[in-house]
């Protein structure tokens, strides 16, 4: 008779416990990477979103929406739009934007006076601002993680770089960028014409171009008022290089302000825009120029 030999093998105890904590700390290093992960995230979800709103506190101020300026007030938790000149907590028309709550503004390094020193406000049509300076956003669990966001005097942030789009019309266009594809140095004059509905001239206004340029000839900047059938109609035109053979031209005009506009250098040999009001407050802006390309802000 045969002796049958059972050769299969059971795990032993000390086994069991050796995979399980090996699984367990997988486990775990997955689950932190995971909230590690979620932190970036959440920190750059944040920082992008201050950004947002700091941009549109400057462009409502450079339209003078509802005929005034606009500032944003930082907090620890929170950043808050607010109307006119002084941030007043409590205020029924501010607008709060609140963070995560496992993120938070860890230091507000802010020029002040005017403001409080945890307030930006802009000027109204132009969009620059005293209250230079920086604020820090961080992960609350892990202060190692933080995010600058830098405001210059034009009210300008560190966030977003010039972005481009290849639509040939803009609504509700108040603040636009022209990405000319020319260096407007090339050009002598720009003018602007107001016309009618029939394109008959209503008024005029020619810039020297060159009168106009900084000191190293590198950024065009102009503001002024003409009178259009009795109204002062003020414009701001002001540009910065984009590579050696491009510039970008903005162009910031009263939200108000409706009647049509053309916008062209050396007596129209280089068009660059038509502002043209369509009703019910829409404001379409069409570009003229060959391989134009327009943003708004």
């Amino acid at each position: 008779m045969k002796k049958i030999i059972n050769d299969e093998k059971g795990f032993t105890m000390i086994e069991v416990v050796v995979v399980i904590s090996i699984m367990l700390i997988i486990m775990g290093i997955v689950i932190s990477s995971g909230r590690t992960l979620n932190d970036t995230i959440n920190l750059k979800n944040t920082t992008k979103g201050i950004n947002t709103k700091i941009k549109l506190a400057k462009s409502r101020s450079i339209s003078a929406l509802n005929g005034t300026n606009y500032g944003i007030y930082f907090k620890p938790s929170r950043v808050v739009i607010f109307k006119g000149d002084t941030f007043v907590d409590g205020n029924p028309s501010n607008e709060v934007y609140t963070f995560s709550n496992k993120i938070k503004i860890s230091n507000i390094n802010l020029v002040s006076p005017p403001g409080t020193g945890s307030d930006v406000v802009f000027n109204r049509l132009i969009g620059s601002t005293l209250n230079v300076g920086t604020v820090e956003v961080q992960v609350i669990s892990d202060p190692s993680k933080t995010r600058q966001i830098v405001i210059n005097s034009d009210g300008q942030t560190s966030f977003g770089a010039f972005q481009t789009s290849t639509n040939s019309i803009i609504k509700n266009a108040r603040h636009v960028h022209f990405n000319l594809g020319w260096k407007i140095e090339s050009s002598t004059v720009l003018s602007l014409k107001w016309v009618d509905d029939f394109g008959v001239e209503r008024a005029k206004t020619d810039i020297d171009i060159s009168t106009y340029f900084d000191d190293v000839n590198d950024i065009f900047d102009w503001t002024g008022t003409t009178l259009v059938d009795g109204v002062s109609q003020e414009i701001r035109i002001h540009s910065w290089p984009d590579g050696s053979l491009n510039t970008v031209l903005c162009l910031i005009r009263e939200q108000t302000e409706e009647q049509k506009l053309q916008i062209f250098t050396d007596a129209g040999a280089k068009n660059i825009a038509t502002y043209e009001n369509v009703g019910a407050g829409i404001v379409n802006v069409n570009a003229e120029f060959d391989g134009g390309i327009m943003e708004i802000q």
